[in-house]
């Protein structure tokens, strides 16, 4: 029984012990809440995220005029064209019919080594060779040459396509609903590869889409971003990546967002006077989601206080009181 009377005291003495300690913690520690934070400059950049290809502006398909045989091929990938160039001569199949009879009439006469036969198929062969010329193939459009798909001795119809050329090319990415009133035509933007990743380029919107597509359930509409100079390294197919730039300011006066407080409608902050602390009635502009532009209310170099609450890991905060508290008792057993 005596060892069960000291028990309960000794139970008694440290819950009482608890709650005394754990209330002169509470004391100090309201006296050491705030932490500062200086006012810097800094820039905000505000940016909605797109996915898509690189293509060309216009896209022309170049098939064969005529059904026949491709003679020569006068350009390559890459290379730049203008309307009217000539790519390729081919051809016709009446032309290689003629030719393929007159020149087989040619080699008879001179395997027959007959003067007057010999001098008859001459005549024919070049007959042929004026009278059925051979066909140009053109171009339209200034570009470059961004597909070749046939080589001289191949046979070709109007059905198949030589040559695709592009005047240039371009990120055509999707936006959905939720963001597509955020873009605007000539908006500036960032366009990267997935095969470039470091190597960002300048660009602008050119064209937006006014009709929705559904995608996985989202409404999307089409953006085309025109570079300010295309990359010998792009490639019509080619995985783009844009970032459109929504708000931009460098070189403004920001402190983090989680500082801001709002108090009846306004935007306030705590700041120091003398040994106390006000609030103080500030304008905010543009974030980023960190960082807040600070309009008016405060300098540069100015302090702000925030509360230990705010900020858990700083001392004086409540996980730091329970911490200590935690400590001591483990000692005290």
């Amino acid at each position: 029984m005596k060892k069960l009377l000291i028990a309960i005291i000794v139970i008694v003495i440290l819950v009482a012990g608890f709650f005394i300690v754990r209330k002169l913690l509470t004391k100090k520690t309201s006296q050491v809440q705030f932490t500062t934070v200086e006012v810097k400059k800094g820039n905000i950049e505000v940016k909605v995220l797109s996915t898509g290809t690189i293509q060309p502006y216009t896209r022309v398909a170049v098939n064969s005029p005529v059904s026949g045989r491709i003679e020569q091929v006068l350009v390559d990938e890459g290379e730049r064209v203008k309307p009217r160039d000539i790519l390729a001569w081919i051809s016709s199949e009446d032309r290689i019919a003629l030719l393929d009879a007159a020149r087989s009439a040619l080699e008879s006469a001179q395997k027959q080594n007959d003067p007057q036969a010999l001098s008859q198929a001459q005549e024919a062969y070049q007959i042929a060779e004026k009278a059925y010329k051979l066909v140009p193939l053109t171009n339209s459009i200034a570009g470059e040459v961004i597909m070749r798909s046939a080589e001289p001795g191949q046979n070709v119809n109007p059905q198949t396509t030589i040559f695709v050329i592009s005047d240039r090319l371009l990120a055509n990415v999707t936006v959905d609903e939720a963001d597509i009133g955020k873009i605007a035509l000539n908006q500036q933007a960032v366009i990267t590869l997935d095969a470039y990743p470091n190597e960002g380029v300048p660009a602008k919107v050119t064209k937006i889409s006014r009709e929705g597509q559904t995608v996985s359930n989202i409404v999307v509409y089409n953006v085309m971003v025109e570079p300010a100079k295309v990359p010998s390294y792009w490639a019509s197919g080619m995985t783009a990546n844009v970032e459109f730039i929504i708000v931009k300011k460098d070189d403004v006066l920001v402190l983090p967002l989680s500082v801001i407080k709002q108090k009846n409608g306004k935007k306030t902050v705590l700041v120091p006077k003398g040994k106390e602390h006000e609030t103080r009635v500030i304008e905010t502009g543009e974030t980023d989601g960190k960082s807040i532009e600070i309009k008016s209310g405060l300098n540069l170099g100015d302090v702000v206080l925030v509360s230990a609450s705010q900020n858990p890991g700083l001392p004086g905060s409540d996980s730091d009181s329970e911490r200590r508290m935690r400590q001591m008792m483990r000692g005290i057993r």
